[in-house]
């Protein structure tokens, strides 16, 4: 089959790019693994763009080098249908002289997914699997344990900054536009407010924005929370996730939110669990070498989308005049220091009984390294007393300040402080 008849059947079959597709930096790293073995298992919140970034895999990396690809939706009843025994997967495998790409969206319809994909790649067929899913947790409890050693995982969030400025200037390098005040103005204004989720960065107004941005927060209470998980206290679990983005940067007490919500401290544990493995929010600890002098307990909060934490308040509205810039400032940082290091786990916080504290700290080759963050227009050097408290405690070769406007570094000690802005951090 030519490759024209290949792209009319993956049409036919569902595989079409949307007029408007940002680049994603996740496929760059999927793509390295397409001449493995392993099963790739593509998860994410919904609405992230799975679907889309499937078919740029297919069309952009996968088609140009062979016609042997096949797209699957197992929304689809016919296409569901193929995956009732693994015998026409494994025919198709056979017929062809060389690699077969198979693509399965939606893969956790099928009855036990992970057992299914276990017992074909165990054949060792001339075959090449990638899944995705709508329900992360879903795909995670039925793939994860089968596929142990057989799998490589990637989590597809919503843009990024980098991501939407390719989405909203898509002629212009990603450099240019950060340079280019007005523009890196409207990028990152729009992503402190409406956050990442790709349709809503690509609808052209307010209205519709926030339209969508309510469709997912539906769709996550409807398909994950009610569905999937068999939350009964439908009304005690939105309202944590209404006190819990009213509380970003702050200590989580766990006590408080439960005679807040009126439930148990079982059910509320078993809640925020599902609100971390859904990837809503995440949650940060402690740092510390001093247990009788630091705190050990209480985690702070951060969303893995500013949009959806601004519809859980109920706030919209430009940056520079919101009174809860403070705390959107932080969870920028947050998004934009989870995305510099490879594991999230390494950024924790500082906090003494004595109350003194520091937003970030991030950890290097066993190293502490101190992050703040100001939402003010900084004229000149000044760092806070707690942060100087940290610097004196463990004398870090470095640290950084995120505020508005301020872009130098100097030497306070032995420590190298570099006051970065927002252009400077996503450049980093």
């Amino acid at each position: 089959m030519d490759k024209a008849k290949k792209r009319l059947e993956l049409i036919k079959a569902g595989v079409k790019l949307p007029p408007r597709v940002a680049a994603r930096e996740l496929k760059g790293e999927i793509t390295k693994w397409l001449k493995r073995e392993e099963i790739i298992v593509i998860t994410g919140a919904r609405q992230t763009g799975k679907s889309v970034l499937l078919y740029q895999l297919i069309l952009n990396d996968i088609l140009p080098k062979t016609t042997a690809v096949h797209y699957f939706n197992l929304d689809v009843p016919k296409h569901l249908e193929f995956f009732q025994s693994p015998d026409k997967l494994i025919a198709l495998a056979n017929k062809s002289k060389g690699k077969t790409y198979v693509i399965i969206d939606e893969v956790q319809r099928l009855k036990e997914p992970g057992l299914f994909l276990k017992g074909v790649y165990d054949l060792h067929l001339p075959l090449k699997i990638i899944v995705s899913g709508s329900s992360a947790l879903e795909i995670k409890s039925k793939i994860h344990e089968a596929l142990t050693g057989r799998k490589v995982l990637f989590h597809l969030h919503p843009f990024n900054l980098k991501e939407l400025c390719w989405a909203l200037f898509p002629k212009e390098k990603f450099e240019k536009i950060v340079k280019d005040k007005q523009k890196f103005a409207l990028a990152l204004d729009h992503f402190l407010t409406y956050g990442g989720y790709p349709a809503v960065v690509m609808a052209k107004s307010k209205k519709l924005k926030l339209a969508l941005l309510a469709e997912v927060f539906q769709s996550y209470l409807e398909k994950d929370v009610k569905a999937f998980l068999k939350v009964e206290n439908e009304t005690a679990f939105m309202n944590l996730l209404k006190l819990l983005a009213s509380q970003v940067g702050s200590l989580t007490n766990k006590e408080e939110l439960s005679n807040s919500l009126g439930i148990h401290k079982n059910t509320l544990d078993n809640y925020l669990f599902y609100l971390e493995q859904t990837f809503i929010l995440d949650f940060i600890r402690p740092f510390y070498k001093n247990p009788r002098k630091e705190l050990l307990k209480n985690p702070k909060v951060y969303f893995n989308d500013l949009g959806i934490r601004n519809f859980a308040v109920s706030t919209f509205g430009k940056f520079e005049y919101r009174p809860d810039k403070g705390v959107i400032l932080e969870n920028f940082a947050y998004l934009s220091l989870k995305k510099l290091v490879k594991y999230a786990n390494t950024i924790s916080f500082w906090r003494t009984k004595a109350g003194a504290e520091v937003d970030f700290i991030l950890v290097d080759k066993m190293q502490p390294i101190p992050f703040e963050v100001k939402a003010t227009r900084l004229e000149k050097f000044k760092i806070s007393r707690s942060f100087r408290s940290f610097l004196l405690t463990y004398k870090p070769t470095k640290a950084f300040c995120l505020n508005l406007s301020l872009s130098e570094t100097k030497n306070v000690g032995a420590t190298k402080i570099s006051f970065l802005t927002p252009q400077d951090l996503i450049l980093l």
